[in-house]
């Protein structure tokens, strides 16, 4: 997972071996034996004139089957294509997967300047993006708590502290929406001009089953655009709980994987 998680975040240009063993605290050894047999499955592919690997075509069908288990993921397309037509900015379905969140569709808008953050099966710790965040801010407190203790050693990766972190929650709820303007990497902290809003999507009982996540330029989400979107994401939202209820109660939803 290491190997596939780094792969993932470089799935344009692709990685060498020192590359990965770099990324991965693995021995060089260890790492080339791995990468040999997720080659063997299709998880990895290796360009021999680059000498670099790349995640492998079979993650694409494992992903599809994956995406069927979140009943959500079909039922929210005409949601996701309104959004995407109206903002013209990128789109997202993230869904709540356990103590995670995980890409479950995206759509992207006609907006000449493309900001995309996320791919489809992305998988992220609680707290980490906006329709993560989303998703945190919308749990009880002692859950958060929970979570924020849990995955300490997890988000270490991840461009927030824990008092940042906090600070947002505190933001997305006072807000009644999640917010973030800087790149989730600490490696890619300076990437700036892009930015993301993201309401959550409820059961029946309150809690979140996942998140409409909207990116986009930071200029297009200044005030009163910003607003306007966030009125945009809570009207599909409730939409969705008010059509689909039933679906959003479904177990599998809240899985722990």
């Amino acid at each position: 997972m290491a190997i596939l998680d780094a792969l993932s975040r470089s799935s344009t240009q692709g990685l060498r071996l020192a590359d990965l063993v770099e990324a991965t605290s693995l021995g060089k050894t260890t790492a080339h034996r791995l990468l040999n047999g997720l080659s063997e499955h299709g998880l990895v592919d290796f360009d021999s004139e680059t000498a670099r690997y790349f995640v492998g075509i079979r993650l694409l069908s494992l992903a599809s089957a994956a995406r069927h288990r979140f009943a959500i993921a079909k039922l929210a397309e005409p949601a996701l294509a309104r959004l995407a037509r109206k903002s013209q900015d990128t789109i997202y379905l993230v869904g709540k997967s356990g103590d995670h969140a995980v890409c479950l569709d995206a759509r992207e808008g006609t907006f000449p300047i493309r900001v995309l953050t996320l791919n489809v099966g992305d998988r992220r710790p609680l707290g980490i993006g906006a329709g993560s965040l989303a998703i945190l801010a919308a749990m009880t407190d002692s859950e958060i708590e929970r979570i924020l203790v849990q995955q300490k050693a997890e988000r270490s990766l991840y461009a927030f502290s824990d008092d940042r972190l906090r600070q947002m929650i505190a933001f997305a709820r006072d807000r009644g929406y999640g917010f973030n303007d800087t790149h989730v990497y600490k490696d890619m902290a300076d990437v700036t001009g892009m930015a993301a809003v993201a309401v959550a999507i409820r059961r029946s009982d309150g809690q979140p089953a996942g998140a409409l996540h909207l990116t986009g330029v930071t200029q297009r989400l200044a005030a009163p655009r910003r607003d306007n979107l966030v009125s945009m994401l809570q009207e599909e939202a409730r939409r969705l709980e008010e059509e689909f209820q039933p679906a959003l109660d479904t177990p599998t939803l809240q899985s722990k994987s």
